[in-house]
């Protein structure tokens, strides 16, 4: 992941010029992000147009996310909102007050506020609290978005691991120095490989090596550097 300098609130984002790079016209600025809450990326960004209008443009056709603009490709880099590309995902303004709940039905807290690390692959983090309480006493937390398991329909909860609490820190910094990359599985089957046992990605948890490993279509399971197998996360069934 990134350094804490190249992680940035979404928020601070929204209102940023988006500028094309083959021209360097003003294409429009940003409204919001589009976001996989469930494998934790980013998939691109809303904006409003100089002409009123509102459109998106996908990650891919994002140059680079820069202090004072975003370089988008150029001005045919904009899409419709209901580009299939963008609708897949959440716009992250509405996640904030998502409450974060264990698949054993602890609810840990809420988000609070979201970040996206800047350099290229963009990845999302939460900051999550109770309550504003914890905020004044520091009792915040930070974990990756793609620790995720489920979100509702209505975005109201999202269900994460029993070993989140394990992963998540107690601030940006600690997190972002774990060197933490959670990757979800599809209900097909892996990551886009065979769905086979052996289908593993090594995750660094404080330089210990973790391996993530689909077992079957049931379950997926985390091996600790031992012997035992913890599950992680069960696939949602198709029926």
């Amino acid at each position: 992941m990134s350094d804490l300098k190249d992680v940035s609130p979404t928020s601070l984002l929204t209102g940023m010029p988006v500028l094309s790079l083959a021209t360097g016209n003003k294409i429009g600025q940003i409204l919001d992000l589009f976001i996989d809450p469930i494998n934790g990326v980013l998939l691109g960004i809303t904006l409003l147009m100089d002409d009123g209008r509102t459109a998106g443009i996908t990650q891919a056709d994002i140059y680079n996310f820069g202090k004072d603009a975003v370089m988008a490709r150029s001005e045919e880099s904009v899409i419709p909102l209901e580009n299939n590309a963008l609708r897949a995902g959440r716009q992250a303004s509405k996640l904030i007050g998502t409450k974060i709940i264990t698949e054993s039905g602890d609810v840990l807290g809420q988000i609070t506020n979201i970040f996206v690390t800047l350099k290229p692959p963009p990845h999302i983090l939460y900051e999550a609290r109770q309550s504003l309480l914890d905020k004044l006493l520091g009792r915040e937390f930070f974990l990756p978005a793609s620790v995720g398991y489920a979100l509702s329909d209505d975005a109201a909860r999202l269900v994460v691991p029993d070993v989140t609490p394990d992963i998540a820190a107690s601030d940006l910094e600690s997190l972002l120095s774990q060197h933490i990359e959670v990757r979800s599985f599809d209900e097909t089957g892996g990551t886009g490989g065979s769905g086979r046992e052996d289908d593993t990605i090594p995750i660094l948890i404080d330089d210990d090596e973790t391996v993530v490993r689909l077992r079957d279509e049931d379950e997926t399971v985390v091996r600790l550097g031992d012997d035992d197998d913890t599950v992680v996360r069960r696939p949602r069934s198709n029926g």
